[in-house]
């Protein structure tokens, strides 16, 4: 009777002892001053991704203070897009840049309030302003890919004069 007794408190008590798991990972490793890069299958560099503070889980990796670099098939940079923060999909290598981010490209620079890599192209849906020396561009929903950047929805377009390029 008392090793039945033993064996019944055991029993009900076991998940009091080991708990469930609550849903939230806690990060696997975490680094500072991470600098992670991917190459396409024939080694060349596409983008590289700089971050005071990354952390990771098996699923997904956040990092801070965020600076992601693109690359075209050359070698040279052609976009810098700086974030406070990021996801970073493990399995998908997808990117997600949260904050207000701001890019710089060889052509314009633009702002957002977030933007998201898929693997092929950048994209947002939420508003968007790009700027050059000669215009200011804005608009709602916008695609980045090979050098060519598109507003899908509430494209409004202001040309700068001359003079005040100057001022």
């Amino acid at each position: 009777m008392i090793v039945g007794g033993l064996i019944y408190w055991l029993w009900s008590a076991t998940p009091h002892l080991w708990p469930e798991p609550s849903g939230i990972s806690a990060p696997a490793i975490s680094a500072e001053r991470v600098q992670i890069v991917k190459y396409d299958t024939l080694g060349k560099k596409l983008w590289e991704l700089e971050a005071r503070v990354v952390q990771t889980t098996e699923r997904e990796s956040t990092a801070e203070e965020v600076l992601l670099r693109f690359f075209d098939g050359e070698g040279q940079e052609t976009l810098t897009v700086r974030a406070p923060k990021a996801r970073l999909n493990n399995r998908t290598e997808e990117i997600a840049l949260l904050g207000p981010v701001r890019a710089h490209g060889s052509e314009f620079s633009f702002t957002a309030e977030d933007l998201f890599w898929d693997g092929q192209k950048l994209w947002t849906p939420s508003v968007v302003r790009i700027e050059r020396e000669d215009f200011l561009l804005t608009g709602r929903g916008f695609e980045y890919s090979a050098g060519r950047a598109t507003i899908l929805h509430e494209a409004r377009l202001m040309l700068r004069s001359k003079i005040e390029k100057r001022e």
